[in-house]
């Protein structure tokens, strides 16, 4: 199935990655040249970091992690009043974070799907019809091409959204702030800090980048209109918002660049009512943006792409996929974009009382004790399934008990649906014991599900010495393993599904399947191993 992802960004690459691992032929286009470029940092932990890690490119990310060991809140001395460091920020969390780039993130999902996935720069869409059984899309270089599906993933202000679901005023939320940024020399010798001065109505943060003598300067300002500015004016624009301000406002003003040259963009959250329509649908921003202030925009876009690949897969009917996906996203969409309608009440206080206010309740807020407050505020936990990995330590020792029981003679006592499972280790050569759950039975063999993936010990060593013994009961027998098919492992998981639907429901949790979907399409992706008598 050929899928057009319009967009380049964290949303459009974590999609083409997982189309292409499942299957699709995606093919991304991306407006910009050269991919997009510019940004500022961010804080990357939950579910984004989570579809980082199944993607393999936590490494790659951990080395270009922003210097920063704090955010401090400073005055106009550029002391600071207000701190949350490190370790405040590593209970707040509560899980892996790292400080990035937003360029760092796309860049490593550049590197991760570049070799297997058609990417077009400088291509976008300017058409769209809706056709039987696909789209045809109008490109901007010229011509048309047919594909199955498209996926809008261009952003905030789409043009896929504009094309098929209608104008952007219709679904934009304005939240009443501008922000803007660009790098600026480091001549300011902050140290390993990001900085936060306020002023009613405006708002300058700095941060270094990682790159020698290079800073990245941000500004957040209240303002009544909500349109587009053009690129010739946004300088302009920029030095009369932040006219008169105090601390090094007025150096990072004197240091911005070309006018074309600023980021400059409105907070503005998007709402609507349904995410697809026919073979389109959209992710990312371009149908749930939250703003920055959210904290959760890009992990939010990392997790919608994920799921939405994982809906579509083995899906005959994309229209259905399109709908779970969006049931599965669009509740976390919406809490995390009324926390950020909140927050951004509280960030650039219109008046000076009200930054009174502010400076007092971050104050207390950034202490140790309110910990468990911002945590529930930003809502830090993933929305994917949490994937179990092999238990370690007294969970080991809890999880191999029923082998003692077949040890001492006593194997009556487990009941018929755990075996106990004598093999050869792929590097010791040892002997090696597990008990599994039998979820399929057959003349003269079975059948057993290995619940942790491919990763398991045991499913590693009897696909290197297939011949072991198998124990039911009180009744021990030499068997050979062979690894079932895919078409196999979806006949076995639909029937036991029928027989076990709850245990069913646990085996898929445990491998991390965000989203039943229908149980011989989860068949296909667990590995099952059949045991068959030796003769």
């Amino acid at each position: 199935m050929r899928v057009l992802v319009n967009g380049g960004g964290v949303a459009g690459l974590t999609l083409a990655y997982w189309l292409r691992r499942g299957g699709f032929e995606p093919v991304v286009l991306e407006r910009s040249p050269h991919g997009r470029l510019g940004g500022y940092g961010m804080d990357f932990f939950g579910t984004g970091y989570d579809v980082a890690r199944r993607m393999g490119i936590i490494d790659r990310l951990e080395a270009d992690q922003l210097p920063v060991d704090s955010v401090d809140f400073v005055d106009t001395s550029g002391r600071a009043w207000a701190r949350l460091d490190a370790p405040l920020l590593d209970r707040v969390i509560k899980g892996p974070h790292l400080g990035l780039m937003h360029t760092t993130l796309e860049q490593a999902l550049l590197e991760a799907v570049r070799d297997d996935v058609e990417i077009r720069f400088g291509e976008s869409v300017e058409g769209v019809r809706l056709v039987r059984g696909g789209v045809e899309a109008d490109l901007a270089s010229g011509g048309t091409e047919a594909f199955d599906l498209l996926v809008g993933a261009d952003g905030i202000h789409s043009l896929t959204r504009e094309l098929v679901f209608g104008a952007e005023e219709r679904f934009a939320r304005y939240l009443g702030c501008r922000l803007a940024s660009y790098p600026v020399p480091d001549r300011y010798h902050l140290g390993r800090i990001r900085a936060h001065y306020t002023e009613p109505g405006r708002q300058t943060v700095v941060h270094p980048t990682g790159r020698a003598d290079e800073l990245v300067a941000l500004f957040l300002f209240r303002s009544s209109n909500g349109g587009a500015v053009p690129r010739q004016e946004r300088r302009d624009l920029l030095r009369s918002a932040f006219s008169g301000m105090g601390w090094i406002t007025p150096a990072l003003l004197a240091d911005a660049p070309a006018s074309e040259e600023i980021f400059m963009d409105t907070m503005t959250q998007i709402v609507m009512p349904s995410w697809h329509r026919g073979r389109v649908t959209l992710v990312g921003d371009a149908c749930g943006s939250m703003t920055m202030l959210s904290a959760q925009g890009v992990s939010m876009a990392m997790g919608g792409a994920y799921l939405l690949a994982e809906a579509l897969r083995g899906e005959r009917e994309p229209e259905r996929a399109f709908d779970r996906y969006e049931r599965r996203m669009r509740g976390e969409v919406a809490r995390r974009q009324h926390t950020a309608r909140a927050f951004t009440r509280t960030l650039v206080p219109a008046t000076r009382p009200q930054l009174v206010l502010q400076r007092a309740v971050t104050r207390t807020i950034t202490r140790e004790a309110c910990a468990p407050v911002l945590r529930r505020r930003f809502g830090t936990g993933s929305v994917l399934a949490e994937r179990a990995e092999p238990p370690t330590g007294w969970r080991r020792r809890m999880w191999r008990l029923p082998i003692g029981l077949f040890r001492a003679g006593l194997g009556w006592m487990v009941p018929h649906r755990m075996m106990l499972l004598t093999h050869t280790g792929r590097s010791s050569g040892r002997a090696r014991q597990a008990v599994i759950e039998v979820v399929a039975r057959e003349a003269g063999s079975v059948v057993a599900a290995s619940g942790f993936g491919k990763g398991a010990d045991w499913y590693r060593n009897v696909l290197k010495t297939p011949e072991v013994t198998i124990q039911i009961g009180g009744h021990a027998r030499p068997a050979v393993a062979v690894p079932l098919t895919v078409e196999e492992g979806a006949d076995v998981m639909a029937a036991y599904a029928g027989r076990h639907p709850a245990a069913a429901r646990r085996l898929c949790a445990l491998m991390g399947f965000d989203d039943v979907l229908d149980f011989r399409q989860i068949g296909e992706r667990i590995p099952f191993v059949r045991f068959s008598a030796r003769r």
